[in-house]
């Protein structure tokens, strides 16, 4: 119950730290925690994964306000529990990159082991599970695609 209320005012004063920050900024105040960000990138958004150093954010990158970077999926773990196998067999940790002058949309989900090449579009409200080839625009859910 105290680890929570703690977690929760740490996220609060994390939120108040980086109001008023320009995108800039922002990419500026995160550059030591990823494994590795380029030079004029623009940040809008805060959801970072538990595990920022497995994004790696290259050149003249736009991301837009909510996008979600998830890089360890822990739903998984309830699959685990109910079918009586190890957290092991099913746990799905991966990293995110985001190559030269792409752009994400506003809250669009980035999932683990994904990319984004270079001069790519995500629409927003994405969830993109896979890699995205160069030069090209996705949106919806590219499962299906």
């Amino acid at each position: 119950m105290i680890t929570r209320i703690f977690k929760a005012i740490r996220a609060k004063l994390q939120q108040v730290k980086m109001k008023g920050k320009s995108p800039n900024e922002l990419a500026e105040y995160y550059r030591n925690q990823f494994y590795y960000l380029g030079k004029n990138v623009e940040l809008f958004t805060t959801h970072f994964s538990t595990e920022p150093y497995l994004i790696s954010i290259h050149d003249n990158v736009v991301v837009a306000a909510g996008v979600k970077f998830i890089t360890h999926d822990y739903s998984i773990a309830n699959l685990a529990r109910y079918s009586h196998k190890e957290f092991g067999y099913y746990d799905k940790v991966g990293s995110i990159e985001l190559f030269d002058n792409c752009f994400i949309g506003a809250y669009s989900i980035l999932m683990p082991n994904t990319s984004v090449g270079k001069n790519s579009v995500i629409a927003a409200g994405s969830i993109v599970t896979k890699h995205v080839p160069d030069d090209e625009v996705w949106g919806g859910y590219q499962h299906a695609l």
